[in-house]
């Protein structure tokens, strides 16, 4: 059957088709003859029941002219009997003309036609003449013995005819009843054996591919089958069903590879005009550049990350050094107001005794030395404090540049996650694996957004603490200059009462008025050391704070690095 097969469908439909209408024209043909031979056969027994009636009918008016006294009667009966006599001949040749090749029939013919032309002949020239001469009795006799006679044995042959003619008439229908039967038999086989042979050539193999076709809808790939040896259309389609098969197992296993990772996989589109193949080519291309672009920013957040957390390690060991010098500080500026109080005292009663005066005056010198010193030292851990302060503003400014990068990496990195998960939606059931990858994309870009959103809050909180400790700074800067002057001030006064004993009293006056300002000046001192001192301790927490969020910034770092990575190119 594999010439069948191999048959286009056209041409199969062609041959089937053309079987069913040849045993139809059969059927056709079979059924015209059998109505003809039995149109002929009714025929031939209705003229010869024609015969028969026209027989008795001529025989009637035989009967009749004998008894009739008119002769217009007679006449019209004469003339009725001419009637019958052609139309006997014309029935005879009706019958001789339908029963040719039939010699049954013909033969009751002719053993008819002989004794009908010896009846017709004794009436027209025996009993009609007598009639007309008027010799009934004699014409009576010779109706009623002789042609009486002729006229019963061509009535049973008229019959014997009719009867034949009938019994071949059921016999020709009971033939074409089983010629029917037979043909129709045959036709229904030969329409079953074409229905099945196209079924089986067509049908079955339009199945199967519907079953596949099924399978292929939801989401199945059936193995690799043998595609069907044809050359009609529906091998062809099994050959095209076996193409798209494996076309679209080499895209299942592109998406796979590319779920697990790997976008070194190479679609080549078989045509400009293969959709699946372009987008697949287009989404290994836009993957690709989309996790170069993603690797470097994530080496540049990394790179990024490790400067922060190196810079806000200093500035936290910085801003712990500051705080301890701010503690060294407060502790000589409260012995700087301590040293202030004693010469206060010594002043109210240097006018008692000189010696003590002088005792107090080199006191108060060394003391004022001490204090200038210590006045040196917090202003140059005031300008170190200061220092310190413009680098965290540097670096709170660079941090910010690259939360900056960080936020707008993640704004793309999101926006490349929505087109992604569009170009997923558009490929359907084979986009889902993809489409879990933007997600996670977008899900850590949200998290980068999330990140980046703390780290900006921070470095707000740095900035504004910076801007206080600056403002505190200037503030202890301006306090002690005015302790370092008002030392130096001190250190005069009291080197003009060592110089001159006698002028003690104006000295001792002045030496309390500056001993009373120079304790006023050290309180302020004090003040603003203790407002230093909890800027210092807010700049730490700070600095402790930035560092957190810059180890933050790195795990963040690491995180989308180690993720990156996992995407081979």
């Amino acid at each position: 059957m594999s010439w069948f097969n191999n048959l286009k469908t056209w041409v199969k439909l062609l041959l089937g088709f053309g079987l069913v209408v040849a045993l139809l024209a059969v059927v056709i043909a079979t059924a015209q003859r059998s109505l003809r031979m039995l149109q002929d056969d009714s025929a031939v027994a209705f003229a010869a029941y024609g015969l028969e009636n026209n027989l008795n009918e001529d025989r009637a008016a035989v009967l009749t002219m004998l008894s009739a006294t008119d002769a217009a009667t007679r006449s019209a009966l004469l003339q009725e009997v001419a009637e019958h006599s052609q139309n006997g001949a014309q029935y005879i040749r009706q019958i001789r003309t339908l029963a040719q090749g039939d010699p049954v029939l013909l033969g009751l013919l002719d053993q008819f036609s002989a004794p009908y032309r010896e009846f017709t002949q004794f009436r027209d020239t025996r009993t009609v003449p007598l009639i007309l001469r008027g010799e009934l009795e004699a014409a009576r006799d010779s109706s009623l013995t002789g042609q009486h006679s002729r006229y019963l044995a061509l009535r049973d042959l008229s019959r014997a005819l009719a009867t034949e003619a009938q019994q071949q008439a059921d016999r020709h229908a009971a033939q074409a009843r089983t010629v029917f039967a037979l043909v129709g038999l045959l036709a229904l086989l030969a329409a079953v054996l074409i229905g099945w042979l196209l079924t089986r050539a067509i049908a079955r193999p339009l199945r199967e591919l519907t079953t596949t076709a099924e399978r292929i809808a939801l989401g199945e790939l059936p193995a690799d089958e043998q595609a069907v040896a044809r050359d009609d259309e529906v091998g062809l389609l099994h050959q095209a069903f076996a193409r798209m098969t494996h076309k679209l197992r080499d895209m299942a296993a592109v998406a796979a590879s590319i779920a697990e990772g790997d976008l070194r996989v190479e679609v080549q589109p078989q045509s400009e005009r293969d959709v699946l193949g372009q987008a697949f080519a287009s989404m290994v291309t836009n993957l690709r550049g989309l996790t170069g672009e993603l690797h470097e920013g994530i080496n540049v957040l990394s790179a990024s990350a490790n400067q922060v957390s190196t810079s806000t390690s200093q500035f936290a060991a910085s801003a712990s050094e500051t705080a301890a010098a701010v503690s060294e500080t407060t502790t000589t500026v409260e012995e700087v107001r301590q040293t202030a109080q004693v010469s206060s005292q010594k002043a109210r009663v240097v006018s008692e005794s000189a010696q003590r005066v002088a005792s107090v005056s080199e006191n108060g010198r060394k003391a004022t030395d001490d204090t200038t010193a210590g006045m040196n030292r917090i202003q140059q851990q005031m300008e170190s404090i200061a220092e310190s302060m413009m680098r965290l503003s540097e670096q709170s400014q660079a941090v910010g540049q690259i939360v900056a990068t960080v936020e707008d990496l993640a704004g793309q990195s999101k926006l490349l996650a929505v087109n992604a998960s569009i170009e997923a939606a558009k490929a359907g059931e084979h986009g889902k694996g993809f489409a879990v990858v933007a997600q996670e994309v977008k899900s850590l870009a949200e998290q980068s957004r999330q990140a980046t959103a703390q780290v900006r809050s921070i470095l707000s909180d740095i900035q504004h603490a910076t801007s206080a400790a600056v403002l505190a700074t200037e503030q202890g800067s301006h306090a002690v200059e005015d302790g370092v002057r008002q030392s130096s001030q001190a250190g005069e006064s009291i080197q003009a009462l060592a110089g001159s004993i006698n002028e003690a009293a104006q000295a001792a006056v002045q030496i309390a008025a500056s001993s009373q300002q120079q304790l006023v000046g050290v309180d302020q001192v004090a003040s603003a050391m203790e407002s230093i001192k909890l800027a210092s301790s807010q700049n730490v927490d700070s600095a402790k704070q930035l560092e957190s969020a810059a180890h933050s910034i790195k795990l963040l770092g690491d995180k989308l690095k180690q993720l990156a990575s996992g995407y081979r190119l």
